[in-house]
């Protein structure tokens, strides 16, 4: 037996460089097929307001993000004259040139919305989610898309405990149709009147069916693709973490995700600044998003709309004290590489072939 057990042992040495790159390549496959499930989805149709929860999106192509997702802003007239919005030719502008969640957290977190996009036309493809848009229906007599495509807002005022009214008490505006000057006039003289501040509400003018700017609060887009438009990440295991540190619990629609994730470990989404994830969907191809930066965390994120019983929490502050190796930064950005759809539900991976 011992003869045997030396033989078999000296085969082993004999074979393990062999199998080295074998294992090597299996670690390699294991690494890249970490995947994650999407546990929610959501869109902010205006900078700063509240979001609008999706269970399923349609992302039309390359470089597109969640339809409608910031498509609209609230732009402080005071600052309008320092930094002037060309709707023709739209640029990033810093947050706090607008009234959004940055500037006035706490006023912000008061309201809650719902928004549609109703499209009558069937002959045009075009990013949507669910279940609230309306993709279809019949086609114009005239061509004129403003009379096709609508972009409904509604806003409610929460309780003064943050609790939603949105099926007990009716709305305080809406809907409005933000597609038309009048509807985005409406909103803008709503959010004057209750912030004592003058705004005006801008959006793109390029095109009324296509969203080509996004009033985001990253360059991350621009740098990596010269767009605006991206896709923000959060990961519920991070945020967990967080919340167990400094002994308050958080949830994690407090950052503004487009795309909360878990199953995977505490700031591990970190890792995958540089890489592309991916979804594969039957129907509408594979989704492909390449994720190019992480998220820096601001006030704007302080308050919590749906808990107000933990009051204002300086989150950056807190970030970089219990994580110092991270400072403050919680989340990531991506842009879309190829389009599909995303439901809740699905599982994102880690590609290599993509």
């Amino acid at each position: 037996l011992k003869q045997m057990s030396a033989s078999s042992s000296g085969t082993h040495v004999r074979l393990l460089p062999r199998l080295l790159p074998l294992i090597l390549a299996v670690k390699a496959i294991s690494l890249s097929s970490e995947s994650m499930k999407i546990i929610d989805l959501a869109r902010y149709p205006v900078k700063g307001m509240g979001l609008s929860q999706l269970t399923s999106v349609y992302i039309d192509g390359p470089g597109e993000t969640f339809p409608d997702d910031r498509r609209f802003a609230l732009l402080k007239k005071s600052r309008a004259s320092k930094k002037e919005f060309d709707s023709n030719n739209p640029e990033w502008l810093h947050k706090e040139n607008f009234l959004c969640a940055f500037s006035a957290p706490e006023m912000m977190a008061r309201y809650e919305c719902r928004y549609r996009i109703v499209k009558s036309r069937t002959d045009m493809v075009m990013s949507h989610g669910e279940p609230w848009d309306v993709v279809g229906g019949g086609s114009s007599s005239n061509g004129d898309e403003s009379e096709e495509t609508k972009r409904l807002l509604t806003i409610w005022k929460r309780d003064e405990d943050g609790k939603s009214q949105m099926e007990t008490a009716g709305p305080v505006l809406g809907p409005i149709d933000l597609a038309q000057g009048t509807g985005r006039d409406e909103l803008a003289s709503f959010f004057s009147s209750v912030s004592g501040e003058e705004v005006v509400c801008v959006t793109a003018a390029e095109s009324k069916q296509r969203h080509t700017h996004q009033f985001g609060n990253t360059r991350s887009g621009v740098k990596a693709r010269g767009d605006t438009r991206t896709v923000h990440i959060i990961n519920a295991e991070t945020v967990k973490q967080f919340s167990d540190a400094i002994g308050i619990p958080l949830n994690p629609s407090r950052f503004r995700p487009n795309i909360v994730v878990e199953g995977m470990k505490p700031w591990a989404e970190f890792d995958l600044v540089g890489k592309s994830i991916s979804v594969k969907d039957g129907e509408d191809g594979r989704l492909v998003l390449d994720v190019v930066s992480t998220t820096v965390r601001c006030e704007g994120v302080g308050v919590d709309p749906l808990d107000k019983s933990a009051g204002v929490l300086p989150i950056p502050a807190l970030l970089s004290k219990h994580f110092p190796q991270y400072g403050p930064y919680l989340g990531v950005y991506a842009v879309v590489r190829e389009g599909g759809r995303l439901t809740s539900g699905d599982t994102l991976t880690v590609c290599t072939d993509c």
